[in-house]
């Protein structure tokens, strides 16, 4: 991937996301790269990532994704050893397919296009496991089935059909199917667990014992640095988990603990527990903690297999479960959300 012995540079796109300020500290660390992120407004990057890591050694790059054509791309791209590619439209209950479209699709698309243009030697791109449906699946291989359910998964998995098509073209494709994604900047299913917990209205279903794969983004990050360094050239799908499972049980018994909470939830079969919250969604609407959405998804098992991952790259956590519960805890105490 080294060009003589002149430092690679990699771009980082959506750096001010979860998984891209996680990147952007990693590989920064790391002293062998030359970094540029995306951004929408870079005074905005500079307040958000200034407690991260010394944004003074980042070029930033200002780019709304849903406004760049071929030029803009052009601009992004050029010069560039490595595409990181962190942006996109996450889930949101609320966003049409024609958003993540623009967002997922047409901007991944145009933005493969201008590396096979600028000759850029590896696109890593950031996909989900949600292509793997809804569930249950357990321990889920690369070759699926795939079962792409949400439009943004269904999103996901079309741009990765089409970089796959572009094999060849760009010498390195890395596509990574991160499964549930907590840390620093969480806004998804690990900080409403936390915030259930937190105000004492959790309660197990059925006992707890439904697996979850879960994977700190520092460990996302982790994986991306090396697949950077270990990869060969060629397409490449690979799973991103820790390769333990873990219980819902043990999960909330984690988070209770990292919170100085000593109470023991109780247990209620989910039968019960649904009819319990239709109940109260018809007497008191917008006043109920959970929703009938979120039991499913606590009593569904999604795991995913990470052979592949660790047989390429020797992939192992750098931070084990606790620890990183405690970090995302810490940063959403600071930040007021919980």
């Amino acid at each position: 991937m080294s060009q003589g012995n002149a430092p690679k540079k990699v771009l980082v796109t959506g750096a001010t996301g979860m998984i891209g300020a996680a990147t952007l500290a990693r590989l920064l660390a790391a002293r062998k790269y030359v970094l540029k992120g995306q951004v929408r407004d870079r005074i905005e990057a500079r307040q958000k990532l200034g407690d991260k890591f010394d944004v003074a050694m980042i070029e930033l790059e200002a780019q709304e994704f849903t406004r760049a054509g071929e030029r803009e791309m052009g601009m992004l791209t050029k010069g560039c050893n490595a595409v990181i590619h962190c942006a996109g439209l996450v889930h949101n209950e609320n966003a049409t397919y024609q958003e993540f479209e623009v967002v997922n699709v047409r901007a991944t698309q145009a933005l493969a296009d201008s590396c096979v243009a600028n000759g850029v030697h590896t696109l890593v791109f950031l996909s989900t496991s949600a292509v793997y449906g809804r569930g249950p699946f357990h321990k889920a291989q690369e070759v699926g089935p795939l079962a792409a359910k949400t439009p943004y998964a269904v999103s996901k998995l079309t741009s990765e059909n089409y970089l796959q098509s572009l094999a060849g073209k760009i010498p390195r494709i890395i596509i990574l199917r991160p499964s549930m994604v907590f840390g620093e900047g969480d806004r998804g299913n690990m900080l409403s667990l936390i915030k259930q917990i937190k105000e004492e209205k959790y309660v197990h279903v059925s006992g707890g014992a439904t697996l979850k794969s879960l994977i700190y983004a520092g460990d996302v990050a982790h994986a991306i640095e090396l697949c950077l360094d270990k990869a060969p050239p060629g397409v490449h799908i690979l799973n991103v988990a820790n390769p333990d499972p873990v219980s819902m049980k043990d999960l909330a018994d984690i988070i209770a603990e990292s919170l100085n909470i000593s109470k023991k939830f109780q247990s209620m079969p989910e039968g019960l527990l649904k009819l319990g919250v239709k109940a109260a969604h018809a007497f008191m609407p917008g006043k109920v903690p959970v929703t009938t959405d979120q039991i499913d998804k606590m009593t569904t098992e999604t795991t995913c297999s990470v052979d592949k991952l660790v047989q390429a790259t020797q992939f192992a956590p750098s931070i084990d479960l606790k620890s990183a519960v405690k970090r995302e805890i810490a940063w959403a105490q600071k930040t007021n959300l919980i």
